[in-house]
């Protein structure tokens, strides 16, 4: 700071959290300096080719930057993948969700390795192909590339794969936990990304998992997958699907809400536009992200769009028999389970939670609403 002017810009292109962004912004704002919290997507391959960009702050310094962010970002079809996100940390707060989903998409695609490899018992080649066969239609993306590529490659010191001899504890940075633990104090529910990040948590306790392995056996009496026709490839590729559309559905609607509650005016359109390339979860999805929020920028949840909903419903049927094959295989599936879970849900219309608004009111007098009638109410329900 003492080597700066005031209108001078400073631009933060790392993960911080969005608070201190925010604190900041606010601390800079006070000298007469300009700050970005500017969410950068795209790793070492982002790095050379040109990354996805998020920058948030003052819009007046952003125009003076504009013409270098779009230079060095990605381009889709000519368009770079920047935009000014909005006010204040607006940008961190985007790239912060943006890690969420990836999150969730990592642990889709790692349960779906998990199904294939010990459920339907298929060899590195076979998983390979189906990788490579999924990555060439609806569900190309960059995750699916770079997993394809994984099971292509060779270890240095052995025959086998790489990827055979990686120990099965998953590490993070923290922007996972974040995404949930701001969606809590948002009340956002997004039990996909939730599931990931307790998936890798638990993936840590490998002492522990190898103990319990050897005292709760596989459910005897079930028939293994190995035992299933094409059709289960085919059910698996639909519970991706929906999986992965409900996975960008709740971080789209966190960003909804965000946007009223910190006033940043997101486009959720333009948002969508500029992760179609550069960024770790670029996906041929996007592109219908994109179109939904074009067509409806006030939309609140991409459930609501005509187009995602009949997507949903013709896929439905893959993912809950995928998901009950799995239970009844012992085989753990828990981000697949979250996305039907928070499906059926969100399409009741009388959720059963009526009778916790009962418990809570007869044990702590938290009180409760009635239907078709004002007010608050408190029951003696020991009378």
């Amino acid at each position: 700071v003492p080597l700066l002017d005031k209108g001078d810009l400073i631009i933060d292109g790392g993960n911080s959290h969005y608070t201190d962004t925010d604190r900041r912004d606010a601390a800079l704002a006070e000298r007469g300096l300009h700050f970005f919290g500017m969410g950068i997507s795209g790793g070492e391959e982002g790095a050379r080719r040109g990354p996805s960009m998020m920058p948030g702050g003052d819009k007046k310094a952003y125009l003076h930057v504009k013409p270098l962010f779009d230079a060095i970002s990605a381009k889709v079809n000519g368009d770079p993948c920047v935009t000014y996100i909005g006010p204040g940390a607006s940008g961190h707060f985007v790239k912060m969700v943006h890690n969420g989903i990836e999150y969730a998409l990592m642990e889709l695609i790692s349960e779906t390795y998990g199904l294939l490899k010990n459920g339907l018992q298929l060899d590195n080649a076979a998983i390979y192909d189906v990788f490579k066969q999924w990555n060439a239609g609806r569900l190309h993306s960059f995750l699916l590339e770079i997993t394809r590529d994984i099971f292509a490659f060779k270890s240095a010191d052995s025959d086998g794969l790489l990827v055979d001899e990686i120990k099965d504890e998953a590490r993070s940075k923290g922007t996972g936990k974040w995404t949930s633990q701001i969606a809590m104090d948002l009340q956002v529910p997004i039990p996909a990304i939730d599931a990931a990040v307790s998936m890798r948590d638990l993936s840590k306790y490998k002492a522990l998992r190898v103990q319990l392995a050897a005292l709760s056996p596989d459910p005897a009496g079930t028939k293994k997958l190995s035992d299933a026709s094409v059709d289960y490839l085919t059910q698996l590729e639909q519970a991706f699907y929906f999986s992965m559309v409900t996975t960008y559905a709740q971080g789209m609607h966190m960003l909804y809400h965000a946007s009223l509650n910190f006033k940043y005016g997101l486009e959720l359109d333009q948002i969508a536009k500029i992760w179609r390339g550069g960024c770790i979860i670029r996906s041929a999805f996007l592109d219908d992200i994109y179109q939904a929020y074009h067509k409806n920028n006030a939309l609140e949840h991409l459930f609501l769009d005509p187009t995602v909903q009949a997507s949903l419903q013709e896929n439905v049927s893959g993912i809950r028999s995928i998901v009950s094959a799995a239970i009844q295989d012992g085989i753990a599936v828990p981000a697949y389970a979250a996305s039907i879970g928070y499906y059926d849900a969100l399409r009741t219309g009388r959720m059963p939670s009526n009778l916790i608004q009962a418990q809570r009111d007869y044990f702590g007098a938290h009180t409760y609403e009635r239907i078709g009638q004002e007010g608050v109410f408190h029951t003696d329900w020991t009378v």
